[in-house]
């Protein structure tokens, strides 16, 4: 897992444009550390699953054709099509509530806690 936090150039219009946005960021981010993990161990077999919780999003990126609703989102937004076009990621449907990073980045209560610190491996399942 990556993580980094700055100030976006865009605003997006939709939660399936910010979706869209962050899982392009996150291919960028995958594919580096894959040529990285390449430069320092045997390459790897499996491929790089991202998940993601918009339906919408997931169909965007899958589809790779342009539409009138997403014409406004920057060229350099649609690299995850290719990345995926080509075989380099995957991306799947993770529902809001299986999101495991949920517990370093929301307020949760008792049990998702406990759920989510199992995930991690922190707590035995």
């Amino acid at each position: 897992m990556a993580w980094s936090s700055k100030k976006q150039p865009v605003v997006a219009l939709s939660t399936t444009e910010a979706e869209y946005i962050a899982a392009t960021h996150a291919t960028k981010k995958a594919l580096w550390l894959h040529t990285l993990t390449r430069e320092l161990t045997p390459p790897l077999t499996t491929l790089t699953t991202l998940h993601c919780d918009n339906q919408s999003a997931i169909t965007l990126s899958k589809d790779g054709q342009h539409h009138v609703w997403t014409k406004h989102i920057d060229i350099h937004f649609h690299f995850i099509c290719k990345a995926i076009e080509n075989g380099s990621i995957t991306l799947v449907y993770c529902p809001t509530g299986s999101m495991t990073v949920d517990l370093l980045t929301k307020s949760l209560n008792c049990s998702k806690t406990g759920e989510h610190a199992a995930g991690l491996g922190l707590l035995p399942a």
